[in-house]
């Protein structure tokens, strides 16, 4: 193996056990997911992976997470193990992408791989990284396309390309990405009159295009999205705060929400500073086997951060028109913490290097009295976040259901809030599973159907199944409905079928 190379697989492997050792962390911590957004989607890529579709979720959600996750509990099984081994697949792969951006960059393997383990330990990322949804790797795509943009070889254009189809159809963060990546490589494509920079620009505008296209075919508006998703986030109460506050979100929880690498970002943009106020400045160049471009030069590596830009301002306009994320809103930012992983182990070690003795000094002191203060003071004080839900009990209670059903029984779940997606996870066969009350919010709230058991016998009698989840407290799982299968703090486990069977005729 040459020198090359095995710098190469030493910055591989130190990467990947970077993220993996987080992801070890965050398992063992107990954490399994954000929101019940994570079990939705695990069982809608169940039912994909029954009755496989091109829009799975039918919702303003885009669909190739759900082709990936479907996909693979097709080959491997529906189950939430299925979806917990892709998440971590996914995971691993953000931070190579990260990694692979590094590389684009012009960093060398060893600084390309700090990064890479940057962006793989900070908390949210380290969190997204095993979770089933798809803002990982949607943002390693994304800093990989953007990285991209800054060379002109083909090869690293279409992976760039590519690798922007993939985030633009898994989160419509990415879509100002490629619109920027698109811009540029028309024109790179005509200055150059290179047939594959047209290519690289056509692979990253497709998603959206094709999407845009969707929403006319099937829903009668390209747009459909937007106004879904304003309607749902109003409905939950998104929305309340003023101008100033929507207007200025996003930017203050960059540092908000990680403030270790806030940190970390703000000695390194000090410590260049010095270096620069010391005229010791030397210009950077790409390490030996990274070609800078051909025809004309490489274009310029601010366009990395002009198209990551564009992530904010796009958030920052969702959040003011009512279309940003309704929970555990900074998770989008997560392409924007990469790219700051990415200055943090691309230019620190640069510039402790060029510091005089005292200089380096400093910034040790600096480093070493500011992570601590970040992480035991700022972090409690100031991150604020969204709660992570636990859905340990109704995973158990789908997967006893499982367990005990006959294959062609059916399990009817009713529950207070969204814990029927918990549920329906761990039966693994959506399409034998009724939602009794689906607790839309966009619908006017009325008694809930669990605070009745005649109620719910009533629509059970609509829908007759051998099993059913209630809440614990509710008068059904006391009442005579059937014989308690399982029971937890929060829901129980009926068996009905025998009650709601046919009664045979006597002889």
């Amino acid at each position: 193996m040459t020198v090359g190379g095995r710098a190469a697989a030493r910055a591989i492997v130190g990467a990947v056990a970077a993220r993996l050792a987080a992801s070890g962390v965050v398992l063992a911590s107990g954490f399994r997911s954000l929101s019940d957004d994570d079990w939705a989607r695990i069982a809608i890529a169940q039912r994909f992976a029954e009755a496989p579709a091109m829009d799975p979720s039918g919702t303003s959600w885009l669909p190739l997470p759900f082709w990936l996750l479907g996909g693979a509990m097709r080959a491997l099984g529906a189950t939430v193990e299925v979806a917990q081994g892709v998440a971590l697949g996914s995971g691993v792969a953000a931070t190579l992408l990260v990694l692979a951006a590094g590389r684009a960059l012009g960093l060398p393997w060893g600084r390309a791989a700090l990064a890479a383990a940057v962006a793989s330990l900070f908390p949210y990322s380290a969190r997204l990284g095993v979770a089933a949804v798809p803002e990982a790797l949607t943002a390693g795509c994304m800093v990989a396309g953007a990285a991209a943009a800054t060379r002109l070889e083909a090869r690293v254009r279409l992976a760039g390309g590519a690798a922007l189809l993939v985030a633009t159809l898994s989160r419509y963060e990415a879509w100002p990405v490629a619109a920027g990546f698109a811009a540029f490589a028309a024109l790179d494509a005509a200055r150059h009159r290179s047939p594959a920079l047209w290519l690289a620009g056509a692979a990253a505008a497709a998603g959206p295009i094709a999407w845009l296209a969707h929403g006319v075919a099937a829903h009668g508006d390209a747009l459909f999205f937007v106004a879904r998703v304003a309607e749902y986030r109003r409905a939950v109460g998104g929305g309340g705060a003023g101008s100033v506050a929507r207007l200025l979100g996003y930017p203050i929880a960059l540092a908000r929400c990680e403030p270790e690498l806030a940190v970390a970002a703000a000695c390194t943009v000090a410590a260049w500073g010095a270096v620069l106020l010391g005229q010791r400045w030397e210009r950077l160049t790409p390490p030996p086997g990274v070609a800078a471009g051909t025809g004309g030069g490489s274009p310029s590596r601010h366009r990395f951060g002009g198209l990551l830009a564009l992530v904010l301002a796009f958030l920052v306009v969702g959040e003011l028109r009512d279309g940003a994320p309704t929970h555990h809103a900074e998770r989008v930012l997560l392409p924007l913490w990469f790219a700051v992983a990415l200055l943090v182990g691309g230019a620190l070690p640069r510039a402790a290097a060029s510091l005089r003795p005292g200089g380096r000094a400093a910034l040790a002191s600096a480093l070493v009295l500011g992570l601590p203060v970040a992480a035991g003071v700022l972090r409690p004080w100031f991150a604020r976040t969204d709660d992570f839900v636990d859905r340990t009990e109704e995973l158990a209670l789908g997967r006893t259901a499982r367990a005990l059903a006959a294959p062609e029984e059916r399990l009817a779940i009713v529950t207070r809030d969204f814990a029927y997606f918990a549920v329906t996870a761990g039966f693994g066969a959506p399409s034998r599973v009724d939602i009794l009350d689906d607790r839309d919010p966009r619908r006017a709230a009325g008694s809930p159907i669990w605070a009745s058991a005649g109620a719910l016998e009533a629509a059970l009698g609509a829908r007759p199944a051998a099993w059913l989840v209630v809440p614990a407290e509710s008068e059904a799982a006391r009442a005579p409905l059937g014989a308690v299968a399982r029971a937890g703090a929060r829901h129980t486990l009926l068996r009905t079928g025998a009650r709601l069977a046919p009664t045979p005729a006597r002889p």
